[in-house]
């Protein structure tokens, strides 16, 4: 395959924030994880205790509403890392990256329109005294 000299090779730039990503990533799932097998700790303790109540065991109404309002708390943290995760992933995936060849041909675009409507010496940066 030939390029011509209208056609430019593409070059991946990889993103420097990638390894901060990954681990950012890698602590979402972490913290999916353990908030997840907390709500699951808490909902079979909330069973066994409601069964234990319904044999006749002394617990208490509040230690069982304590441990509902833990299942909501974790289920409103689980629902928000889940749109985190989903926020962060399309941003991983589109990336703040740059075309850098993109910005320097508008940038010579931009200061050949520059020089062609004033005077070159202006624009570099020279100045008469």
């Amino acid at each position: 395959m030939r390029i011509t000299s209208h056609e430019e090779p593409q070059v991946m730039v990889q993103n420097p924030l990638t390894p901060q990503i990954e681990k950012t990533a890698d602590l979402l799932r972490s913290l999916q994880d353990s908030i997840q097998r907390l709500r699951n700790v808490a909902e079979a303790l909330r069973e066994q205790l409601e069964a234990d109540q319904e044999v006749g065991g002394d617990i208490s109404k509040p230690q069982i509403a304590k441990l509902e309002g833990l299942i909501r708390d974790c289920q409103k943290v689980e629902k928000t890392l889940v749109a985190q995760s989903s926020q962060f992933a399309s941003l991983a995936e589109t990336g703040p990256s740059l075309d850098l060849d993109q910005l320097r041909g508008d940038l010579r675009c931009r200061l050949a329109t520059l020089r062609a409507c004033c005077d070159e010496r202006d624009v570099s940066g020279g100045t008469d005294g």
